[in-house]
């Protein structure tokens, strides 16, 4: 009986003294975050690509897990970059369309990121994080909506556009004839300094990326690198070009043009080769100074793209349509998230997921908590990173582009519609037998087509769905 209520106490002074030891820090992952823009879902060598090459993303690709059903929020760059933001849908941000400035948006858009939106940098600034973005924002151009007062405390980028510069830079001349990006030095960025002349923009907001990682190497980060590259304009380094183009003479497609669905039926263009060489070396040295750095084991690598790429330049074949549409083209992109340890490489994922889907990922993956009134239309696919699952509870995803083709779409399992809001026309793809979307189910699966414009009409209806004032047939 004694040596019972001796061994209770033992247990009981171990149990106080568990209680009062310190306890161990949770090590939280760090993010880096490589968004390209307009790189076409079919442009890296792991997706199928033999006319580009793409070994650093490769690698990467080779190490975590890729997904070949990912989509982006939105057929051009400021709808997904937003849904990334706020880990909302385009629709309930009301931010539709690309983003120039007030006076030349749609009138029925929203010309910037609210600031009452709590980002994702917010949301890992807030436990501790610091957070970085190197690159293209297009989510607002007056100072008062640049990244710097959204969650950044690093921001480190900006735009060439005339009109910001002018909103900006009140006192100063803007550029002459300068519309688009440079990407050799002068840049003319709002929110960089020049470097010297001759400075490639891929190389310089690498470098600014890898500065920072550096210098919060002892700390939790999240590094949101956001490439200009691969938008036109195609400005690329000559000896890059040359090797390019000496490639696709000798394979005979140099020059080589087709019409199918308004693309390229080869990826031929030496200047878009070239700046997806670019790219991919870039990605290369980030991922080479993590491993440096020690820092690769803690470290969730993200890459991706904002929209499908743009058929004057690439080829998205057999994927039908390209940036400014919904059909897969514009809006199937590639997905890689590698964490060493945790995500299996070599791992693959064929569940439909979109753009809204990183915020409470990213939380989720970290341990952080999960903010569902601001990334209400997001889902956290970390099941299926984590192989606890192959699938995520959503019924549907959506996508409303009320510009240029007017298209508004639902994609329900492997049935996608697509709703043309000049003409009132539906069609119905399923996309597992025709993912090129050459064959329109609808007129023989009429019940589907209804149920499915039910379901668009309902989303637009409870996201609050701007539309132009005439002109539009309501699903």
């Amino acid at each position: 009986m004694r040596s019972l209520q001796i061994t209770v106490v033992v247990i009981l002074i171990l149990t106080v003294v568990a209680c009062f030891r310190p306890q161990e820090e949770v090590i939280r992952p760090n993010v880096v975050f490589i968004l390209v823009d307009d790189l076409g879902w079919l442009d890296l060598g792991f997706m199928g690509s033999t006319a580009y090459e793409t070994p650093n993303v490769d690698r990467l690709a080779s190490e975590g897990m890729i997904f070949t059903n990912f989509c982006s929020g939105g057929p051009v760059c400021s709808p997904t970059r937003a849904s990334i933001m706020t880990g909302k849908s385009t629709a309930r941000t009301g931010i539709t369309a690309f983003l120039i400035t007030p006076d030349q948006d749609p009138p029925y858009v929203t010309h910037q990121l609210e600031l009452s939106e709590f980002t994702i940098a917010e949301a890992f600034r807030e436990h501790g994080y610091r957070t970085g973005l190197f690159g293209k924002w297009h989510l607002g151009y007056d100072s008062e909506h640049w990244a710097a007062n959204q969650g950044f405390e690093v921001a480190i980028g900006g735009t060439t556009s005339k009109n910001a510069w002018k909103m900006l830079h009140p006192d100063r001349e803007p550029p002459v004839d300068q519309l688009e990006v440079r990407y050799f030095s002068p840049h003319y960025l709002t929110h960089m300094e020049d470097g010297s002349e001759g400075e490639y923009l891929t190389d310089r907001l690498t470098n600014e990326t890898i500065r920072f990682i550096e210098e919060h190497r002892d700390e939790r980060f999240f590094a949101f690198l956001s490439f200009h590259t691969v938008h036109t304009p195609l400005e690329v380094k000559e000896e890059v070009r040359a090797r390019y183009e000496a490639k696709f003479r000798e394979l005979g497609t140099l020059g080589l043009e087709g019409q199918e669905f308004g693309s390229r039926k080869c990826q031929n263009l030496p200047e878009y080769a070239a700046m997806v060489h670019h790219m991919d070396e870039n990605v290369g040295r980030l991922l080479r100074r993590l491993s440096e750095l020690g820092l690769d084991d803690n470290t969730i690598v993200v890459f991706t793209s904002d929209n499908g790429g743009k058929g004057s330049v690439t080829s998205m074949a057999p994927l039908r349509g390209a940036k400014h549409d919904l059909y897969e083209g514009g809006i199937r992109v590639p997905l890689i998230v590698r964490w060493p340890g945790k995500i299996r490489p070599r791992s693959r994922s064929d569940w439909p997921l979109i753009s809204d889907d990183f915020y409470p990922t990213l939380l989720d993956l970290a341990g952080l908590p999960l903010r569902p009134e601001q990334h209400i239309d997001g889902r956290s696919f970390k099941p299926i990173l984590l192989e606890e699952s192959s699938t995520i509870n959503r019924d549907a995803l959506f996508w409303h582009y009320p510009h240029g083709v007017f298209q508004g779409a639902v994609r329900q399992g492997n049935m996608k519609l697509v709703y043309h809001y000049q003409t009132g026309k539906a069609e119905l793809f399923d996309l597992e037998k025709d993912p090129g979307e050459r064959n329109d189910i609808s007129e023989s699966n009429s019940d589907v087509v209804i149920q499915m414009k039910a379901m668009l009409r309902e989303w637009l209806k409870e996201t609050n769905a701007r539309f132009p004032e005439e002109g539009v047939v309501i699903p």
